[in-house]
Protein backbone atom coordinates (compact mmCIF):
# COMPACT_ATOMS: atom_id res chain seq x y z
CA UNK A 1 0.00 0.00 0.00
CA UNK A 2 1.43 3.39 -0.94
CA UNK A 3 1.41 6.51 1.18
CA UNK A 4 -1.29 8.05 -0.98
CA UNK A 5 -3.37 4.88 -0.56
CA UNK A 6 -3.04 5.23 3.22
CA UNK A 7 -3.91 8.93 3.02
CA UNK A 8 -7.01 8.17 0.95
CA UNK A 9 -8.08 5.46 3.40
CA UNK A 10 -7.63 7.73 6.42
CA UNK A 11 -9.57 10.57 4.83
CA UNK A 12 -12.39 8.28 3.68
CA UNK A 13 -12.90 6.86 7.19
CA UNK A 14 -15.61 8.78 9.05
CA UNK A 15 -13.78 8.44 12.39
CA UNK A 16 -10.36 9.41 11.02
CA UNK A 17 -11.07 11.93 8.28
CA UNK A 18 -10.39 14.95 10.50
CA UNK A 19 -7.00 13.58 11.58
CA UNK A 20 -4.23 15.94 10.47
CA UNK A 21 -1.80 14.35 8.00
CA UNK A 22 1.73 15.48 7.21
CA UNK A 23 3.23 13.93 4.06
CA UNK A 24 7.02 13.58 4.25
CA UNK A 25 8.48 12.31 0.99
CA UNK A 26 11.25 12.66 -1.57
CA UNK A 27 8.78 13.43 -4.37
CA UNK A 28 8.61 17.06 -5.45
CA UNK A 29 6.42 16.38 -8.49
CA UNK A 30 3.73 19.08 -8.64
CA UNK A 31 1.07 16.61 -9.76
CA UNK A 32 1.80 14.31 -6.79
CA UNK A 33 1.82 17.26 -4.38
CA UNK A 34 -1.58 18.41 -5.66
CA UNK A 35 -2.91 14.85 -5.46
CA UNK A 36 -1.95 14.66 -1.77
CA UNK A 37 -3.64 17.99 -1.04
CA UNK A 38 -6.69 16.87 -3.01
CA UNK A 39 -6.80 13.71 -0.88
CA UNK A 40 -6.75 15.84 2.26
CA UNK A 41 -3.19 16.14 3.52
CA UNK A 42 -2.55 19.20 5.66
CA UNK A 43 1.16 19.68 5.04
CA UNK A 44 3.46 18.33 2.32
CA UNK A 45 7.21 18.29 3.03
CA UNK A 46 9.92 17.02 0.70
CA UNK A 47 13.17 15.41 1.84
CA UNK A 48 15.85 16.31 2.53
CA UNK A 49 14.02 18.41 5.08
CA UNK A 50 14.93 22.05 5.35
CA UNK A 51 14.75 22.94 9.04
CA UNK A 52 12.84 26.18 8.43
CA UNK A 53 10.31 24.46 6.17
CA UNK A 54 9.82 21.68 8.70
CA UNK A 55 9.44 24.11 11.62
CA UNK A 56 6.93 26.15 9.59
CA UNK A 57 4.95 23.00 8.79
CA UNK A 58 4.80 22.08 12.47
CA UNK A 59 3.65 25.61 13.33
CA UNK A 60 0.92 25.33 10.68
CA UNK A 61 -0.14 21.99 12.12
CA UNK A 62 -0.26 23.49 15.62
CA UNK A 63 -2.46 26.32 14.35
CA UNK A 64 -4.67 23.80 12.59
CA UNK A 65 -5.02 21.74 15.77
CA UNK A 66 -5.85 24.83 17.81
CA UNK A 67 -8.74 25.63 15.45
CA UNK A 68 -10.34 22.20 15.07
CA UNK A 69 -11.24 19.42 17.43
CA UNK A 70 -9.53 16.15 16.66
CA UNK A 71 -11.75 13.16 17.48
CA UNK A 72 -10.60 11.00 20.36
CA UNK A 73 -9.59 7.44 19.53
CA UNK A 74 -11.72 4.85 21.27
CA UNK A 75 -9.88 2.11 23.17
CA UNK A 76 -10.48 -1.39 22.03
Amino acid sequence: MSGTDILARIKSDEKLKRTPVVVLTTTDDKVEIQRCYDLGCNVYITKPVNYESFADAIRQLGLFLSVIQVPEVEAG
